[in-house]
């Protein structure tokens, strides 16, 4: 994934510039609290819309653009094959931005569906996605290919023992390693994985990272 990216300077998509520079906390101090609202409200709304066009995407788009749209996904499976080829089978191929978004937009899918507190959702969230799959796999086969074979997802939801999240965040912390820049690495990993907050991130990097320069 490029650290280069930028996360402001491109095209209109569900949200505008000034939309992004809000929500990263580049500009927007001087709004006030009726201004915030309608602003969040559009981006509602917006949001809201887009995921109703996937509707006419998903039936509409020609084959030959939504492959340009997935190439990034292609490339990362010849790269796959051809490490796997030369025995390097622990190695991995960098992910394309465009994938990560994708993550996140899965991301995005599980926090909401949790954010309600019910324990019913969840059945409804791995509902959701396994019968994504089946219908795309389906839908495929349909219009593509000169066979056909059923599909059966499903994805188990296998979670830890519960514990107190201050207790789960001293036990990682005392897994650190113990040099400056393994630490780095492995804090930057645990936050790709979500594994701990963008604040604990921050703290962990302020305090076994950037360690203040004395004279």
């Amino acid at each position: 994934m490029s650290e280069e990216f930028d996360w402001v300077e491109r095209d209109r998509g569900v949200l505008t510039k000034r939309d992004r520079e809000i929500l990263l906390g580049q500009s927007g101090e001087n709004l006030d609290k009726n201004a915030q609202n309608v602003r969040r409200y559009n981006i509602r709304e917006r949001i809201k819309n887009s995921l109703y066009d996937f509707h006419i995407i998903a039936q509409n788009l020609p084959l030959a653009d939504i492959q340009q749209l997935f190439e990034p996904a292609y490339d990362w499976s010849r790269e796959r094959r051809q490490l796997d080829e030369e025995g390097r089978t622990s190695a991995q191929p960098d992910i394309d931005q465009l994938l990560w978004s994708w993550l996140t937009l899965f991301e995005f899918f599980s926090y909401g569906m949790y954010a309600g507190g019910k324990q019913e959702t969840q059945v409804l969230m791995q509902g959701l996605v396994e019968g994504g799959i089946e219908r795309g796999y389906r839908e495929y086969q349909h219009d593509n290919l000169q066979t056909y074979r059923e599909i059966d997802v499903d994805l188990g939801l296998n979670y830890g023992n519960l514990v107190l999240r201050n207790n789960y965040l001293r036990g990682v912390q005392q897994d650190l390693p113990s040099e400056t820049s393994e630490i780095a690495k492995e804090v930057l990993r645990l936050r790709r994985l979500r594994k701990i907050s963008q604040i604990d991130a921050s703290r962990w990097f302020d305090e076994y990272v950037r360690k203040p320069e004395f004279d």
